[in-house]
C-alpha cells in the first residue's frame, strides 16, 4: 500500500513523519474508500490558496495581484498540469476500472491531497507549506 507513496517521497526528498498520510493522498476515491484523498485534497486547496496570499501580503501586492495568482496557481488546469509534467500520475493508485488513465481533475485533487497531507503531517505548521510547494512548482511567481 505505502510502496507508491516510499518512491513519491525518495523521488521529491519530501519525507513524511508518517507515510500513510501521504499513501491517502495518491489513492483516487472509489480504491479502497469512496472519499479517496478528498478530504486530504480540501485541506490542500485551502492551505496552498491561504499560503499564496499570505505570501502576497508578505510581498506587499496588491489584493487584485494576489487574486490573480492564486486563481493561477491554485486553478485546476493548473494543478493538472503540473502534476503531469512531474510524472506524478505514475504515483496515482487509481480505481481498477480506469486502468492506468488518470483524468485531469483527480490530477488536480491529488496535487492538493499532496499539499493537504503534507500539512496535516506537519501538524498544520504553516511554515512547512513553502517546501511542498516549492517540489510541487506552486510556489509564488518570482515575476
Amino acid at each position: 500500500m505505502n510502496d507508491r507513496a516510499c518512491a513519491f517521497e525518495a523521488r521529491f526528498n519530501l519525507p513524511f513523519n508518517n507515510i500513510t498520510h501521504l499513501s491517502e493522498a495518491l489513492t483516487a476515491p472509489g480504491v479502497y474508500t469512496p472519499e479517496g484523498n478528498r478530504g486530504h485534497g480540501l485541506f490542500g486547496d485551502t492551505a496552498l490558496q491561504l499560503a499564496l496570499q499570505r505570501e502576497g501580503r508578505e510581498r506587499e501586492q496588491r489584493v487584485e495581484r494576489i487574486s490573480t495568482v492564486v486563481s493561477e496557481i491554485a486553478g485546476n488546469r493548473n494543478l493538472a498540469q503540473r502534476g503531469f509534467a512531474l510524472g506524478i500520475d505514475q504515483y496515482i493508485r487509481n480505481n481498477p476500472s480506469q486502468g492506468t488513465f488518470v483524468a485531469p481533475k483527480l490530477m488536480a485533487t491529488t496535487m492538493e491531497a499532496i499539499v493537504g497531507a503534507y500539512f496535516l503531517d506537519q501538524e498544520f505548521d504553516f511554515a512547512a507549506l513553502p517546501r511542498v510547494l516549492a517540489v510541487l512548482g506552486l510556489s509564488w511567481p518570482d515575476s
